[in-house]
């Protein structure tokens, strides 16, 4: 499925290998970026890619783990942690775009100043003089290169990057719930098999210890008896602790005490055939690029780092800063070395300083800081570079790993089902035999045991599949609905602003 863009692939990551060895210099401050750095996003489709499924969570037939998500998506302790850290890089979005307006300040000053006076060597008394003055001050950066703009949205596609994370986080929450969701159930399933084998094997010590008294059955078969009591039993505590185990571990996935408490399901769900929402195939690699949330803060990351390379390139250029200030002053009158603080207040246009200044400043020599933060921008976009091609990579081996298992993991469990049912039938023909006495105690021990091994086999395998399941659905990007929600996006986090008043 998706092998089609390899060669792509290999011809991207190479091409960025070289474009490494070519550091611009100031003299190119001017040109584009996106050019160089957004070519590998450009593989991405510009149409809005097919959905898997409408309701993966639906899919799975299980309204348990639909409400086990629900609680999880709501009250689970990393995820409000990382939508708090969405709310705080939108907050600083916002700072940075605060700096291609004018900054605008009020500033009040009280001075007081004297000495004694002297005459004649003689010291007469003090004296002191105190001022007031109130002034406005307006500072404002001519943004003339955009560089305030790409630094701007550098920023918001970090935050926007930052809200795909969420998004991506709650998506792999839902899975890992629905998963150890299920796991709990399989280990109640495996706890009430471990409890079935200890009372069989408890039932054929009685009988065998009946037949001894008798003197049918031989002491060999009262201690093979014992014995495979005693392992059913060390099995059964075992399978208490996983039991445990796993209830503890979804508890705080659900955000609770893990007191191992939980309740499981009943039984584990039968699996439908794997299917999309129209019936098409699964889709394009391009597709999947655009539809995974880690590939969409990725790539926005990747914009992200080529526009603070620009942003470094233009900083050899020079910045044009304007400021003026109005301000009022309050001095003392005469005879008096005292000033009045309301004074300060009467604001008439022409008892106002005003002054307006201009700064134009082009760098010349800053001890090669300014190559070095570009060298810097640039090496951390293709860095970026790569860890988009690497996430890609990761993507879609995640997807052919989960599709390869799919077959192999449905061919298991058909298969351990008939290993299943027929070793139930040779556990009760032998059973029969071995009261009838024509059979001894160890072939009933060793059909017991099968039977056991084998469905001990298809519970594990049964929630094997699911787990793959879900796992095929994360790693395709795959829509859920909860109660209130719609599809995954609606669920990625509360809105963020950008420069153009769009959405994040």
């Amino acid at each position: 499925m998706l092998r089609g863009t390899q060669h792509r692939l290999g011809a991207l990551v190479a091409i960025a290998a070289l474009s490494a060895c070519a550091t611009p210099g100031p003299k190119k401050a001017l040109e584009p970026i996106e050019a160089e750095l957004d070519s590998w996003a450009s593989i991405v489709a510009a149409e809005e890619a097919r959905p898997i499924t409408g309701n993966w969570l639906g899919d799975l037939g299980d309204p348990v783990a639909t409400n086990v998500v629900a609680d999880a998506l709501t009250n689970n302790f990393n995820l409000k942690a990382q939508l708090a850290r969405v709310n705080a890089q939108r907050e600083q979005a916002r700072a940075v775009r605060a700096g291609l307006f004018p900054q605008l300040s009020l500033g009040f000053n009280a001075s007081r100043f004297g000495g004694p006076i002297i005459v004649q060597g003689q010291q007469l008394g003090d004296t002191f003089q105190t001022n007031f003055d109130l002034g406005l001050s307006l500072n404002w950066e001519a943004d003339v290169w955009g560089r305030l703009t790409d630094q701007t949205r550098a920023a918001y596609l970090d935050a926007a990057a930052q809200r795909a994370d969420f998004a991506a986080a709650r998506l792999s929450l839902a899975g890992n719930a629905a998963q150890g969701h299920y796991a709990l159930t399989a280990a109640r399933l495996q706890r009430q098999l471990a409890e079935r084998d200890v009372a069989t094997g408890q039932a054929n010590l009685n009988i065998i210890e009946r037949r001894y008294e008798r003197g049918i059955s031989t002491s060999l078969d009262l201690r093979l008896a014992r014995s495979s009591l005693a392992s059913s039993e060390a099995a059964l505590q075992s399978r208490i602790q996983q039991e445990l185990e796993a209830g503890r571990q979804l508890e705080v996935l659900l955000g609770e005490y893990p007191a191992a408490t939980i309740e499981a399901a009943s039984d584990l769900p039968a699996l439908a055939p794997l299917r999309t929402a129209s019936g098409a195939p699964l889709g394009t690699p391009e597709e999947l690029l655009s539809r995974r949330p880690d590939m969409v803060a990725a790539e926005r990351r990747l914009k992200a780092a080529g526009l603070r390379v620009s942003e470094a390139r233009k900083a050899f250029l020079p910045r044009l800063s304007l400021a003026a200030n109005a301000t009022r002053n309050a001095v003392p009158g005469p005879g008096s070395n005292a000033a009045d603080i309301n004074d300060v207040f009467d604001f008439d246009i022409e008892g106002l300083t005003k002054t307006l200044f201009g700064n134009l400043t082009q760098p010349i020599f800053q001890g090669g800081r300014l190559i070095a933060n570009e060298r810097a921008a640039y090496d951390l976009a293709q860095a970026a570079l790569y860890d988009y091609g690497q996430t890609a990579l990761d993507a879609w081996r995640e997807v052919e790993d989960a599709l390869a298992a799919e077959d192999l993991l449905t061919s298991r469990e058909r298969a351990l089902q008939l290993a299943f049912e027929e070793a139930a039938a040779a556990e009760d023909l032998t059973e029969r035999r071995y009261l009838a006495g024509t059979t001894n105690i160890f072939d009933l021990i060793s059909a017991q045991q099968r039977r056991i091994q084998a469905e001990g086999q298809l519970i594990d395998a049964r929630r094997t599949r699911l787990t793959n399941r879900v796992a095929l659905y994360l790693a395709l990007g795959a829509p859920y609905v909860l109660p209130g929600e719609t599809t995954l996006a609606d669920a990625a986090g509360p809105d963020a602003e950008t420069p153009e008043g769009g959405v994040l």
